[in-house]
């Protein structure tokens, strides 16, 4: 009886994790906020262009880890139909925000998600999260934690060539 409830559970648990893991190719859910600028950026905003969104905030360890990565992927495909969307939540304050952006000189849009909604809206749990849109603004993939970035980058070219 204890075996066959330890497999029920490890099978419950895997479910949850591919389900969350795996490509889910469904629409990127409603979200519009203001980036630091003022400019509105909303789900509509996404067809056309690969997009990366990023859920982080300054003062957390992982999401300044992952920044440099970020900043140089930008970076590299800067001309291309590629976009990166850093959201901060809101566990810092927004002047907090645009001093990080502003010192480090973020070259994507960043937003600040005040009351927290957009980071519900797309199942945040913890930071930083990624997810993985294509040029039709379908999910593709989430990253929970920094993603392998040399990984990504090889999903984000296949996504380009079509």
């Amino acid at each position: 009886m204890k075996k066959t409830l330890t497999a029920a559970a490890a099978l419950i648990v895997a479910a949850l994790l591919a389900f969350i893991l795996w490509p889910q190719n469904r629409p990127v859910p409603a979200f519009s906020l203001p980036d630091l600028s003022g400019k509105t950026i909303s789900n509509a905003d996404l067809p056309g262009k690969v997009t990366l969104v990023n859920f982080w905030y300054p003062s957390c360890p992982g999401c300044v880890s992952e920044m440099p990565k970020l900043v140089q992927t930008a970076n590299d495909y800067k001309n291309k139909d590629f976009q990166i969307i850093a959201v901060s939540l809101p566990y810092d304050p927004l002047e907090s925000v645009r001093n990080y952006a502003a010192e480090r000189r973020l070259p994507f849009t960043v937003m600040y998600d005040a009351e927290g909604k957009t980071g519900q809206a797309f199942g945040v749990k913890v930071a930083p999260t990624s997810f993985f849109i294509n040029k039709q603004g379908e999910l593709l993939k989430t990253f929970v934690g920094e993603p392998d970035f040399a990984a990504l980058r090889r999903e984000i070219d296949n996504e380009l060539a079509k």
